[in-house]
Formats: structure tokens, sequence, C-alpha cells
């Protein structure tokens, strides 16, 4: 009776463990567009619209680590990039580059890669 059992649930949760990971991901055109909507004034990826006037001003992230709201606003950007999937640091500038509509400054382009990695292992958002 305990082996039947025991089989019963070792089935049960290798069926459910393998509907998880029948569960499709978003192509990467999909998480493209996902993330250019996101970023948009009010979205989930806009994180520059509440520091707009402030974005020189800073704030201590970690002991002895300042950063201002603009650059931290550019590392959550990249580090939620990296979060949804996107497939490298390149494709996230790429991104980022179409929702700018303009090219990076260098800022942008050491800021969102930082963030994509997590170099500073912090979580704000």
């Amino acid at each position: 009776m305990k082996n039947n059992l025991f089989i019963l649930l070792l089935l049960i949760s290798t069926l459910s463990f393998s509907q998880n990971l029948k569960k499709e991901r978003p192509s990467k055109e999909e998480t493209k567009t996902f993330i250019l909507a996101e970023t948009k004034e009010g979205g989930k990826l806009d994180f520059f619209t509440k520091i707009k006037g402030i974005e020189y001003n800073g704030s201590q992230v970690k002991p002895g680590l300042f950063m201002t709201n603009i650059e931290l606003a550019l590392y959550s950007w990249g580090k939620a990039n990296a979060d949804l999937g996107v497939e490298n640091i390149e494709t996230a500038l790429l991104i980022f580059t179409e929702y700018k509509g303009a090219e990076l400054s260098d800022r942008e382009k050491e800021i969102i890669p930082m963030g994509y990695r997590n170099d500073l292992k912090i979580n704000h958002r």
C-alpha cells in the first residue's frame, strides 16, 4: 500500500512538473514589444517618469556606493531586461536605443549592461 501511494505521488509530481516545462516562453519579438510598451510612461518598466526633474539627485544604494536617480533607473531597466529573458546586453541596448529614438550616451552604454549583469547585486525597483 505504501509503495502504491509513493508511486502515485511520484507520478503526479512528474506530470505536474512536465506540464510546467511545456509553457511556451515569449518570442524575442514579443519580449521586445512588451519591453517597449512597458517602458513608456506609467508602464511596469518606467523607471524614468518618477525621477523627472531630479535625475541627478543621488542616494546611497549600498554602504559607500552612491548613484544618481538616472543611473539607478538605467541600472534597474537593464536588470529588468535580464529578468525578462532578453538574450544579451547588446539586444537590451538596441531595445533602449529604439525606445529613446536616439543614440545612447556613454553613461547609458555603461550603466544598462551593469544592471543587466546585476554587477552591484542590488534589487531596486
